[in-house]
């Protein structure tokens, strides 16, 4: 339950902690531009295919699953877990 895995073979709803992102540099300042870093916490609202939409606080974000691949989380809980 704790590994980290890519957010697009994520299931959907989960609220994740980002541990890493693979990406390249310029990918990875983007990415922090859109307040998505390591140690992050995000709900994962939905996955297509690979293609996600992320809730991070009052904001979505959606992204590709070329780069959703690049970003490594960890489940903390999902929707109906007690935590």
């Amino acid at each position: 339950m704790h590994d980290s895995r890519p957010l697009s073979e994520t299931e959907e709803h989960a609220h994740l902690t980002i541990t890493a992102i693979t990406a390249d540099k310029p990918t990875q300042c983007r990415l922090m531009g859109l307040g998505l870093g390591v140690g992050k916490e995000v709900e994962l609202l939905r996955n297509r295919r690979g293609d996600v939409v992320l809730k991070n606080g009052n904001s979505r974000i959606s992204l590709g699953a070329g780069i959703a691949r690049h970003i490594l989380a960890r489940l903390t809980r999902c929707d109906g877990d007690p935590r």
